[in-house]
Order: structure tokens, then sequence, then C-alpha cells
């Protein structure tokens, strides 16, 4: 299995998982995002792809952020050695 598709199973895996974390059925999400217990089914399984505006649909009903559910809630971004750094303009 190539990175991408791991890294897509991995976002799905999250999203199930604070699902359940806050208790909320997929009947209960597919009410909130306005489709079939079906159709949200097949999203989490991977079925069929999430749509952006789908996915961060789905992000707002599980009052988490969008970055969280894409990187995991330990994952923390580090720009500190970015703006360390000097940026000369050579003439």
């Amino acid at each position: 299995m190539n990175n991408s598709k791991i890294e897509v199973k991995e976002i799905r895996c999250r999203i199930k998982t604070v699902r359940i974390e806050k208790g909320y059925s997929q009947d209960y999400m597919a009410d909130m995002l306005g489709i079939s217990q079906n159709t949200y089914h097949k999203l989490e399984k991977g079925h069929t792809r999430i749509h952006l505006e789908k996915f961060i649909d789905i992000a707002n009903v599980l009052e988490v952020e969008v970055s969280d559910l894409l990187n995991g809630p330990d994952h923390v971004y580090v720009f500190s050695s970015y703006y360390k750094k000097k940026h000369v303009r050579r003439l």
C-alpha cells in the first residue's frame, strides 16, 4: 500500500475514533451531515471518497480542528527553525 493510501486510512480511522469517543453513532453523524447512514458508513469505511466540503462538515460535527483529523491531535507544527534562518537577498 502506498503512503497516500495509508494516510487516508489513518484519517478515516481518526474520524471513527473521535466519533466513538464522543458517543456519536453513524446514524447521528449522517443526520447531522444531511446524508444517509449508508452513505456515512461508506465514507468512514473508505468505499467512497470524502469531498473537502464534507470533510470540513465532519470536523465541525465532531467539534475538532480539521488539522487534528488530518495529522492527529499529538502532531505539533514547529516553525521556529524557519523563522530563525536569516533570509538574505543577494543583488
